[in-house]
């Protein structure tokens, strides 16, 4: 033991122990800035800037104005009773609120420390493509914050059935889609704790095409 402690001071740490502290020293900063921009709040805005700011991530959230889903209920009897069917924005969302309101839970207790809660989901079409947003909210050990994950993406047929296939995703000001594989797995998991009816679980199984145009989801499920 003594003649190690006298080779060190001699010649220094080992070429293995300077990897290893330089290697620890990566992981650690890599992962404080990974916190740091998970908890960077994004800039919600109604339309793009026309100069969008370096490094800042922007947030635009899906319509919800209820006289534009008036029409929701026939649509939603459709959808399950089999046939071709067109929603917008504020359709989509008066659905997924309805759903939610449907099956919330009246003696839910609130998140434990260490549990991140997803609510607040949001629909939002962009071109061909659906931007789906969720509130996260961490509670760990006592520390509280509210960070939007966001992610932009399309379906695909999937199996028997059609799945949301994410092309980027944002958790806070994160670019999780930077990361190979983290996409896809936080998207799915995230969606999977949606809940919905048993007739609309049903009826999705049923989708037999999905297309996105002219600012609306059109969706045909089979009868």
């Amino acid at each position: 033991m003594a003649d190690k402690k006298l080779e060190k001071a001699l010649y220094g740490p080992s070429t293995m122990e300077v990897a290893l502290g330089a290697a620890l020293g990566l992981f650690l900063g890599l992962a404080l800035a990974v916190v740091f921009l998970v908890l960077q709040p994004v800039t919600k805005v109604t339309e793009l800037p026309k100069e969008i700011a370096k490094g800042k991530v922007y947030y635009i959230a899906g319509e919800s104005n209820s006289a534009k889903a008036r029409d929701l209920k026939s649509k939603e009897e459709i959808f399950v009773r089999g046939g071709s069917v067109s929603f917008n924005e504020a359709e989509l969302n008066a659905w997924v609120g309805s759903q939610g309101a449907a099956n919330a839970k009246p003696d839910t207790k609130p998140a434990a420390p260490g549990f991140v809660a997803l609510s607040g989901l949001n629909f939002r079409i962009v071109g061909d493509r659906v931007q789906i947003a969720l509130k996260a909210s961490f509670d760990v050990f006592g520390f509280t914050r509210d960070v939007t994950l966001q992610t932009v993406g399309t379906f695909a047929k999937n199996g028997e059935g059609f799945a949301f296939v994410p092309e980027q995703l944002y958790l806070g000001s994160c670019p999780v889609h930077t990361v190979p594989g983290a996409t896809t797995l936080l998207a799915s998991r995230a969606l999977a704790q949606q809940e919905g009816s048993d007739e609309f679980r049903s009826a999705w199984a049923k989708v037999k095409a999905i297309t996105v145009a002219n600012g609306l989801l059109n969706i045909t499920t089979q009868p």
